[in-house]
This record gives C-alpha cells, structure tokens and sequence, in this order.
C-alpha cells in the first residue's frame, strides 16, 4: 500500500495498526516519490549477543576455556 505524506499524518495511528496486524509494509509518498516505508518486526528486538546465540559449534566443555595460554601470553 502506498499513501501521502498527509494522509499518513491524518491517520498515522489506524496505519500503524494496520501495517501491525496485516504484517505488510506500507510506503508513504512525498510529492509523489516515495520516500518512506513503514515494515513491521517480527519479533522483538534481542540484544546483540542473544542474536549469536544458537550461531556456531561448543569448543569446550562447560568449566573449559576456548583458549589456550598461547592465546593469552602477549610475550608470543
């Protein structure tokens, strides 16, 4: 759906709910170009290190570090 700028701000509220409720985004026009798009989120926003979760292989064994003295010695 694509609408103006004015109509948006007439009815921005009922278009939020809108674009809430059908999942699809909604573009707004200004002087006929349009220069705005309106997507809902699927889900709530998750912290940066939630996103990694599930994201990769357990490299140690719980009480195990993943790196070894070499990583931390600054001498090497």
């Amino acid at each position: 759906m694509t609408i103006s700028v004015t109509e948006f701000k007439a009815h921005c509220l009922r278009i939020l709910r809108e674009v809430e409720q059908s999942n699809r985004p909604v573009e707004i026009s200004k002087q006929g170009r349009i220069r705005f798009r309106i997507v809902p989120v699927s889900e709530p926003e998750k912290a940066p290190w939630m996103r990694l979760r599930s994201h990769g292989l357990l490299a140690a064994s719980p009480g195990e570090s993943v790196f070894s003295e070499a990583d931390w010695d600054a001498s090497q």
